[in-house]
């Protein structure tokens, strides 16, 4: 099976709902005749860029054609995910719902948020460094703004 046919399997499955996590769709792309490694199967959920969410991956949202890869991602993301965003010196905590700060992370990675040089997810919590404590206020505020906007 090609990159192609394989992604479109996983599209199908993720469809069809329930895929909670990599591991269970590698074991239902195996059941299906579809042996593909933990590192390659990594890489097709980026490239097709799925989002974890708490019932497991989803698809992309419908407007993709119209907005901006990194943009659609960040204006869905903060919405649906970010809770509260708290700055604290030169850093800002992050908290989302259990299990949503990987999604979360990951859209935040994929767009460069002007003053953060890094960070850091777990569960529910997002470690993001700034150079200082403006930059950080900044920082939370912006995100928060996104994340409260109107839809």
């Amino acid at each position: 099976m090609n990159k192609a046919q394989r992604h479109q399997k996983i599209l199908e499955l993720v469809r069809s709902g329930g895929v909670l996590n990599q591991e269970q769709l590698r074991e239902v792309l195996k059941h299906q005749g579809v042996e593909v490694n933990q590192s390659t199967l990594s890489r097709d959920i980026r490239e097709l860029e799925l989002v974890k969410g708490a019932r497991g991956y989803q698809l992309p949202t419908p407007d993709a054609a119209t907005v901006p890869r990194t943009a659609r991602k960040i204006e869905s993301a903060l919405p649906a995910y970010l809770q509260q965003a708290i700055p604290a010196q030169n850093l800002v905590v992050l908290k989302t719902g259990p299990g949503h700060a990987p999604a979360l992370a990951v859209a935040l990675d994929r767009v460069s948020v002007d003053g953060v040089v890094g960070s850091i997810a777990g569960d529910d919590t997002i470690l993001l460094v700034t150079p200082d404590a403006d930059t950080a206020r900044r920082v939370a505020d912006r995100l928060l703004s996104i994340a409260r906007a109107p839809a």
